[in-house]
């Protein structure tokens, strides 16, 4: 009995480096349960991929630009639920950078998909 618990866990960790091999750092491969991300750079990205923004909801410092990049093959947009910004349509590669000089929360969606939704909180 042993030997087999052995080999499971053998099995599984080989199975864990296969897919930490498989991912990469180039190109953000988001997915429809995106989590939440903290940042204290100055400099953040949010992918739009999969008609997901990711992170879906993003934690930044004051002053902080985000820049949210196309990976789609359709057009999408950023645009605050408040009006506080609002980006023009974004075809595939085009990006968008917003600088958050106010703290708060800024819930935002894509105008054309409207079930895509996320969140900037600055703090």
């Amino acid at each position: 009995m042993k030997k087999y618990n052995i080999l499971a866990l053998v099995a599984l960790a080989g199975v864990m480096v296969m897919v930490a091999g498989c991912t990469s750092s180039s190109s953000p491969s988001p997915s429809p349960a995106s989590s939440a991300v903290t940042s204290t750079t100055t400099q953040n990205s949010v992918a739009i991929q999969n008609y997901v923004f990711n992170p879906s909801a993003l934690t930044i410092q004051k002053g902080a630009n985000v820049t949210w990049k196309n990976y789609d093959s359709v057009q999408h947009t950023v645009t605050s639920d408040s009006g506080a910004f609002s980006s023009p349509l974004l075809s595939t590669g085009d990006t968008y950078t917003y600088q958050f000089n106010n703290t708060g929360t800024y819930p935002y969606h894509c105008s054309i998909h409207t079930y895509m939704k996320g969140t900037i909180t600055v703090v």
